[in-house]
Protein backbone atom coordinates (compact mmCIF):
# COMPACT_ATOMS: atom_id res chain seq x y z
CA UNK A 1 0.00 0.00 0.00
CA UNK A 2 2.94 2.47 0.61
CA UNK A 3 4.28 1.85 -2.84
CA UNK A 4 1.39 2.54 -4.38
CA UNK A 5 -1.28 4.14 -2.67
CA UNK A 6 -3.96 4.93 -5.46
CA UNK A 7 -4.15 1.19 -5.63
CA UNK A 8 -5.06 0.75 -2.09
CA UNK A 9 -7.75 1.68 0.85
CA UNK A 10 -7.38 0.84 4.56
CA UNK A 11 -10.50 1.09 6.30
CA UNK A 12 -10.94 0.70 9.99
CA UNK A 13 -14.24 -0.65 10.16
CA UNK A 14 -16.37 -0.66 13.59
CA UNK A 15 -20.22 -0.04 14.97
CA UNK A 16 -21.65 1.48 18.07
CA UNK A 17 -25.18 2.26 19.50
CA UNK A 18 -26.58 5.69 20.34
CA UNK A 19 -29.36 6.08 22.88
CA UNK A 20 -31.74 8.98 23.09
CA UNK A 21 -31.06 8.47 26.61
CA UNK A 22 -28.30 11.57 27.32
CA UNK A 23 -25.80 11.73 29.66
CA UNK A 24 -26.40 12.44 33.29
CA UNK A 25 -25.39 16.30 34.04
CA UNK A 26 -25.95 18.68 36.59
CA UNK A 27 -28.38 21.47 36.09
CA UNK A 28 -29.55 24.52 38.44
CA UNK A 29 -33.21 25.44 39.21
CA UNK A 30 -35.11 27.44 41.51
CA UNK A 31 -36.28 25.82 44.93
CA UNK A 32 -39.40 23.97 44.26
CA UNK A 33 -39.27 24.32 41.01
CA UNK A 34 -38.93 21.05 39.21
CA UNK A 35 -36.92 21.57 36.00
CA UNK A 36 -38.89 19.66 32.97
CA UNK A 37 -36.99 18.48 29.36
CA UNK A 38 -38.88 17.50 26.44
CA UNK A 39 -37.50 14.12 25.18
CA UNK A 40 -39.26 11.32 23.03
CA UNK A 41 -40.16 8.96 26.04
CA UNK A 42 -38.67 5.73 26.44
CA UNK A 43 -35.27 4.92 25.52
CA UNK A 44 -34.63 4.06 21.74
CA UNK A 45 -31.30 3.51 20.08
CA UNK A 46 -29.76 2.77 16.84
CA UNK A 47 -26.79 1.25 15.71
CA UNK A 48 -24.04 3.20 13.39
CA UNK A 49 -22.14 0.71 11.34
CA UNK A 50 -18.62 2.53 9.51
CA UNK A 51 -15.16 2.76 8.96
CA UNK A 52 -12.68 5.77 7.93
CA UNK A 53 -9.77 5.53 5.60
CA UNK A 54 -6.52 5.44 6.78
CA UNK A 55 -5.39 8.44 5.74
CA UNK A 56 -8.20 10.21 5.54
CA UNK A 57 -9.36 10.24 2.23
CA UNK A 58 -13.17 9.38 2.97
CA UNK A 59 -15.43 7.18 5.01
CA UNK A 60 -18.36 5.20 4.95
CA UNK A 61 -21.47 5.45 7.87
CA UNK A 62 -24.79 3.35 7.71
CA UNK A 63 -27.27 3.97 10.70
CA UNK A 64 -29.06 1.01 10.91
CA UNK A 65 -31.76 -0.10 13.42
CA UNK A 66 -30.24 -3.48 14.91
CA UNK A 67 -26.50 -4.58 14.77
CA UNK A 68 -27.19 -8.36 12.92
CA UNK A 69 -25.43 -9.26 9.70
CA UNK A 70 -28.48 -7.99 7.30
CA UNK A 71 -27.37 -4.40 8.81
CA UNK A 72 -23.66 -5.14 8.24
CA UNK A 73 -24.47 -5.83 4.78
CA UNK A 74 -26.11 -3.10 4.47
CA UNK A 75 -22.63 -0.98 5.08
CA UNK A 76 -20.86 -3.50 2.60
CA UNK A 77 -23.36 -2.34 -0.11
CA UNK A 78 -22.23 1.50 0.85
CA UNK A 79 -18.66 0.20 0.51
CA UNK A 80 -19.19 -1.22 -2.78
CA UNK A 81 -20.66 2.06 -4.13
CA UNK A 82 -17.33 3.91 -2.72
CA UNK A 83 -15.40 1.17 -4.77
CA UNK A 84 -17.08 1.93 -7.96
CA UNK A 85 -15.79 5.64 -7.63
CA UNK A 86 -12.27 5.21 -6.52
CA UNK A 87 -11.83 1.39 -8.40
CA UNK A 88 -9.32 0.62 -5.54
CA UNK A 89 -8.64 -2.34 -3.73
CA UNK A 90 -10.04 -2.16 -0.07
CA UNK A 91 -8.22 -3.56 3.07
CA UNK A 92 -10.95 -3.78 5.77
CA UNK A 93 -9.62 -4.13 9.63
CA UNK A 94 -12.63 -5.96 11.66
CA UNK A 95 -12.80 -7.32 14.88
CA UNK A 96 -14.80 -10.75 15.54
CA UNK A 97 -18.19 -9.49 16.44
CA UNK A 98 -20.68 -12.07 15.88
CA UNK A 99 -22.46 -9.96 13.00
CA UNK A 100 -18.47 -10.35 11.18
CA UNK A 101 -18.06 -13.86 11.65
CA UNK A 102 -22.07 -15.28 10.34
CA UNK A 103 -22.25 -17.73 7.66
CA UNK A 104 -24.41 -14.66 5.90
CA UNK A 105 -21.13 -12.29 6.24
CA UNK A 106 -18.70 -14.75 5.17
CA UNK A 107 -20.39 -15.69 1.41
CA UNK A 108 -20.70 -11.50 1.38
CA UNK A 109 -17.01 -11.07 2.37
CA UNK A 110 -16.13 -13.67 -0.53
CA UNK A 111 -18.03 -12.69 -2.82
CA UNK A 112 -15.91 -9.58 -2.91
CA UNK A 113 -12.61 -11.35 -2.35
CA UNK A 114 -11.72 -9.51 -5.56
CA UNK A 115 -10.97 -6.24 -4.31
CA UNK A 116 -12.07 -6.68 -0.57
CA UNK A 117 -9.54 -7.80 1.78
CA UNK A 118 -10.64 -8.33 5.37
CA UNK A 119 -7.80 -8.01 8.36
CA UNK A 120 -9.14 -9.44 11.53
CA UNK A 121 -7.95 -8.24 14.45
CA UNK A 122 -7.09 -9.67 17.91
CA UNK A 123 -9.96 -10.29 20.33
CA UNK A 124 -10.36 -8.24 22.99
CA UNK A 125 -7.84 -5.41 21.21
CA UNK A 126 -9.98 -2.48 20.54
CA UNK A 127 -6.97 0.21 21.17
CA UNK A 128 -5.78 -0.98 17.33
CA UNK A 129 -8.74 0.15 16.00
CA UNK A 130 -8.66 3.27 14.77
CA UNK A 131 -12.46 3.65 14.24
CA UNK A 132 -12.72 2.99 17.67
CA UNK A 133 -12.06 6.66 18.66
CA UNK A 134 -14.65 7.93 17.02
CA UNK A 135 -17.45 7.31 18.48
CA UNK A 136 -16.65 9.26 21.77
CA UNK A 137 -16.94 12.39 19.74
CA UNK A 138 -20.27 11.47 17.95
CA UNK A 139 -21.97 10.05 21.59
CA UNK A 140 -20.76 13.57 22.77
CA UNK A 141 -22.57 15.85 20.01
CA UNK A 142 -25.37 13.77 19.53
CA UNK A 143 -26.12 12.37 23.24
CA UNK A 144 -25.07 15.52 24.82
CA UNK A 145 -29.20 16.89 24.68
CA UNK A 146 -32.37 15.22 24.39
CA UNK A 147 -33.83 14.94 21.37
CA UNK A 148 -37.67 16.15 20.56
CA UNK A 149 -38.20 13.43 18.39
CA UNK A 150 -36.94 10.77 16.85
CA UNK A 151 -36.38 12.00 13.24
CA UNK A 152 -34.30 15.11 15.16
CA UNK A 153 -32.57 12.10 16.84
CA UNK A 154 -31.37 10.33 13.63
CA UNK A 155 -31.03 13.43 11.67
CA UNK A 156 -28.64 14.59 14.29
CA UNK A 157 -26.44 11.29 14.31
CA UNK A 158 -26.21 12.31 10.28
CA UNK A 159 -25.09 15.89 11.40
CA UNK A 160 -22.42 14.49 13.64
CA UNK A 161 -21.00 11.79 11.33
CA UNK A 162 -20.66 14.55 9.06
CA UNK A 163 -18.44 16.67 11.38
CA UNK A 164 -16.40 13.47 11.57
CA UNK A 165 -14.27 14.80 8.90
CA UNK A 166 -12.95 12.85 5.29
CA UNK A 167 -12.46 14.15 1.86
CA UNK A 168 -15.52 12.14 0.46
CA UNK A 169 -18.22 10.94 3.24
CA UNK A 170 -20.22 8.45 2.10
CA UNK A 171 -23.59 8.87 5.35
CA UNK A 172 -26.61 6.77 4.71
CA UNK A 173 -30.01 6.84 6.67
CA UNK A 174 -30.89 3.09 6.65
CA UNK A 175 -33.11 3.90 9.93
CA UNK A 176 -36.51 2.00 9.08
CA UNK A 177 -39.71 3.70 9.75
CA UNK A 178 -40.88 1.44 12.79
CA UNK A 179 -37.85 2.56 14.49
CA UNK A 180 -39.23 6.62 13.72
CA UNK A 181 -43.15 5.12 14.60
CA UNK A 182 -41.57 4.31 18.13
CA UNK A 183 -41.48 0.77 18.47
CA UNK A 184 -38.52 -0.87 19.71
CA UNK A 185 -38.47 -4.05 17.40
CA UNK A 186 -40.32 -4.82 14.10
CA UNK A 187 -43.85 -5.24 14.50
CA UNK A 188 -45.25 -8.39 13.77
CA UNK A 189 -49.05 -7.22 13.16
CA UNK A 190 -50.64 -9.21 15.66
CA UNK A 191 -52.50 -6.93 18.17
CA UNK A 192 -50.63 -6.67 21.93
CA UNK A 193 -51.04 -9.09 24.59
CA UNK A 194 -51.56 -12.93 24.91
CA UNK A 195 -53.53 -14.59 21.97
CA UNK A 196 -57.26 -15.63 22.35
CA UNK A 197 -57.35 -19.25 22.99
CA UNK A 198 -53.54 -19.73 23.41
CA UNK A 199 -52.28 -22.30 25.64
CA UNK A 200 -49.53 -23.32 26.93
CA UNK A 201 -47.19 -26.36 25.60
CA UNK A 202 -45.91 -27.65 29.11
CA UNK A 203 -48.99 -27.93 31.74
CA UNK A 204 -47.55 -25.87 34.80
CA UNK A 205 -47.79 -28.31 38.43
CA UNK A 206 -50.91 -27.62 40.44
CA UNK A 207 -49.99 -25.47 43.58
CA UNK A 208 -49.30 -27.33 46.76
CA UNK A 209 -49.00 -25.13 49.93
CA UNK A 210 -46.41 -25.77 51.75
CA UNK A 211 -45.73 -25.75 55.71
CA UNK A 212 -43.39 -23.14 57.15
CA UNK A 213 -41.45 -25.64 59.03
CA UNK A 214 -38.40 -24.57 61.11
CA UNK A 215 -34.98 -26.11 59.21
CA UNK A 216 -33.50 -29.77 60.57
CA UNK A 217 -30.65 -28.75 62.77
Amino acid sequence: MVGNPERYELHYQDETHVETNPYLAKQWHRIGVQQRIASVGVNQRVTVFGSVEDQGRGRVEVICGGQNSACFGQYLTALDQRHAVTQREVFLVLDNASCHTSVATTQALTARAEWLHPLWLAKYSPHLNKKEREWRYLKRDVRGHLARDLRTFVDEIVDGLGRLGGKERLIIDAVPQWFLDGHRKVPTGRNAGRPVGAKNSKPRKSYTKRANLPALT
